[in-house]
């Protein structure tokens, strides 16, 4: 077993670094493939023969976060999504030191590849790396609007937790460290809160917390799964994906405050990753209604509802540039997950990235930069 950081051993499967180990077999796992029990963590191979409570069970096949996490799992190799962890409890709050180093341009050659935030022009050009953790497994980045921070979600030490740092990768902190996942942050418009989704009351839900962590609230609380919260750009609504009503993921809208939740989409489609125009009149987000993943947009009402992205491949993560006239997306419709740019109505498709994985992008507040997550820098 080679040790490439002091107490850690690489994962077989993966061959990350990790410290974390099967509670059975002892086997080293990483992130990416480890699997939370009731019992502690798993290897695939023991966590199949563990029991799963009633209250704990995740719905399977089309029901549920976890089939919602296939249309990252899809585009992005199943490194950001939820479905890498089961739940928890246990309160938040602000938490963890500053790392204040910036990441180099690109890894080193010898550097264990993990998913970390990058930055590229908006066309594609000088791409670089913002975090570099060898440890940890970065996803979800979004910018604040005021320009000056980008909040991502991380696995480190095993754990899902909220990050920021400075737009330019420096002054990295934690800003949730309870006891449950927590992934997908959305800032307020006026860049003072942060929506995100955790499973800290054992069932994933819509929380929003200040800026600097604090101020932890609960915005669902209905017995189904609620998550991937989207701010809407006048402030006043958010759009998340719940089962609720019995089914498989649908979109919905909720005031900022978490009343007045309205259905905008109806099964038997799974719905993943929302994001609002520049209007607050239309929503993109990710279906399978038509058998795999692809890119679509939608009236508040569910109305005018069309697919702008659609190949026999994985379309998804889609994102309106600031200025409403463009699409960011992620698709592995040339074998390998990369991040694209189109028109808002679906035309002008262009490649961004080339080489290693990149998904889950998010533009800048001014449309100049693009962050997104790579495996390699670009």
């Amino acid at each position: 077993m080679s040790s490439t950081d002091t107490g850690a051993a690489t994962c077989a499967r993966h061959g990350a670094p990790t410290r974390l180990r099967c509670a059975e077999c002892e086997t080293p796992i990483c992130p990416e493939c480890l699997v939370k029990t009731p019992v502690g963590l798993k290897c695939p191979e023991h966590a199949e023969a563990v029991p799963v409570p009633e209250n704990k069970r995740k719905p399977s096949s089309k029901k549920g976060m976890v089939v919602a996490a296939l249309a990252t799992v899809a585009v992005a190799a199943g490194v950001v999504a939820l479905a890498a962890g089961g739940g928890g409890g246990g309160g938040g709050g602000g938490g963890g030191g500053a790392d204040t180093t910036p990441g180099p341009a690109l890894p080193a050659p010898d550097r264990i590849r993990t998913p970390q935030v990058a930055i590229m022009d908006a066309d594609g050009g000088n791409k670089r790396i913002l975090t570099n953790r060898p440890l940890a497994f970065d996803g979800a980045p979004v910018w604040s609007p005021d320009g000056s921070r980008i909040a991502f979600e991380s696995v480190v030490e095993g754990r899902r937790s909220i990050w920021v740092m400075q737009a330019n990768g420096e002054g990295i902190r934690r800003l949730t460290d309870g006891a449950g996942e927590d992934s997908s942050p959305a800032w307020s418009p006026d860049s003072a809160r942060i929506a995100f989704m955790s499973d800290r009351d054992q069932n994933p839900e819509v929380y929003v917390m200040n800026a600097d962590g604090s101020a932890v609230r609960r915005l669902t609380n209905l017995g189904g799964q609620d998550g991937w919260p989207a701010w809407s750009p006048d402030g006043a609504r958010i759009a998340f994906l719940s089962d609720r009503d019995g089914g498989v993921l649908t979109l919905w809208t909720m005031a900022a405050d978490g009343a007045g939740a309205a259905k905008v989409t109806d099964a038997p489609a799974v719905a993943h990753r929302p994001a609002w125009a520049k209007d607050d009149r239309r929503i993109v987000f990710t279906s399978d209604r038509d058998g795999t993943p692809d890119v679509y947009a939608v009236n508040l009402d569910g109305s005018a509802l069309i697919a702008l992205a659609s190949t026999p491949q994985a379309e998804g993560e889609a994102v309106y540039s600031p200025g409403g006239g463009e699409i960011a997306f992620a698709s592995d419709r040339d074998g390998n997950p990369s991040v694209y740019v189109m028109a808002a109505d679906g035309s002008g498709v262009r490649k961004l990235t080339t080489g290693p994985r990149g998904y889950t992008p998010a533009w800048s507040p001014d449309g100049r930069s693009i962050i997104y997550i790579s495996d390699a820098g670009g």
